[in-house]
């Protein structure tokens, strides 16, 4: 199992933190302290990480319960966030489950909380809350090729849009379709992994998909694929690449890599002072 480090990019990277054992992080979540949030596929394991401190340390938040690794985490209110968490096989996982994590009344430990379990899922990844109902959140199973929507009070869930483009292609040697997932305004972004696309869908405030699938950029899948991204406040993409590094693309599809050298680059955050990490 590969060492992920943990890096804070400007024009060039910076080592902020590394595991010193084999612990993979698969994404992240800024706290309103600037505290970063690491879900990991090392025994359901959430950590948290100040990257101001003078020697970062990540801490364990938590081992979530019947997982044994945790995917997309998204925030769903002040210092509260839904995690997806699954037993982990190979590009499948059983006991698909969402919880939540509240630090709202214990800023150092959150109440833990299972609030649905998705026994038609496969392959949970990308999530991403509704702005005007944040209880609810989109998911995407890389697997399936759907988006599930999730009301994260009441556990109630159900398919929410099914399209090709959230597929990965048949005979694909990765079979990972949708995985990062981001709603800005009026649209859902999402990466396909197998397709080498960057994508986006329009969306209801209410979380209902319509349109057709516009299709942004592609990129060539024999040096790589895109994972997770974020986007900033001119529209413009920064995609972790775990071939190359961080990939960014600007609204017209053109797209080239930000910051190369980052072995195995899965998520991407913008703090506040604008750097990306």
């Amino acid at each position: 199992m590969a060492v992920q480090p943990l890096f804070v990019l400007a024009v060039q990277s910076n080592t902020v933190f590394n595991f010193t054992s084999g612990i993979d992080i698969e994404n992240s979540e800024l706290r309103p302290n600037g505290d970063i949030l690491l879900t990991t596929f090392t025994k359901g394991r959430l950590y948290t990480l100040n990257p101001n401190q003078k020697v970062p340390k990540a801490e364990l938040i938590a081992s979530l319960s019947d997982a044994t690794a945790l995917c997309g985490i998204t925030r769903i209110a002040y210092d509260k966030y839904a995690v997806i968490g699954g037993v982990r096989g190979s590009y499948h996982y059983d006991n698909e489950t969402i919880y939540t994590v509240d630090f709202t009344n214990d800023a150092s430990n959150p109440v833990i909380k299972t609030v649905a379990h998705l026994p038609a899922a496969i392959m949970l990844n990308g999530m991403a809350a509704l702005p005007k109902q944040p209880q609810i959140v989109l998911i995407g199973d890389a697997a399936l090729g759907i988006l599930f929507r999730v009301d994260t009070t009441t556990g109630a869930y159900k398919v929410a849009f099914n399209n090709t483009a959230l597929v990965s292609p048949a005979g694909s040697s990765m079979p990972i379709g949708v995985n990062g997932l981001k709603i800005v305004g009026n649209d859902v972004f999402f990466t396909n992994s197998a397709s080498g696309i960057f994508a986006k869908v329009p969306i209801s405030d209410d979380g209902t998909l319509f349109g057709d699938v516009e299709i942004i950029a592609t990129m060539d899948t024999s040096i790589g694929d895109w994972d997770d991204f974020i986007l900033d406040s001119n529209g413009v993409a920064y995609l972790a690449q775990p071939s190359l590094g961080v990939a960014r693309l600007f609204p017209n599809g053109t797209h080239s890599i930000y910051a190369g050298g980052i072995p195995a680059a899965t998520s991407i955050q913008i703090a506040e002072n604008g750097g990306v990490g």
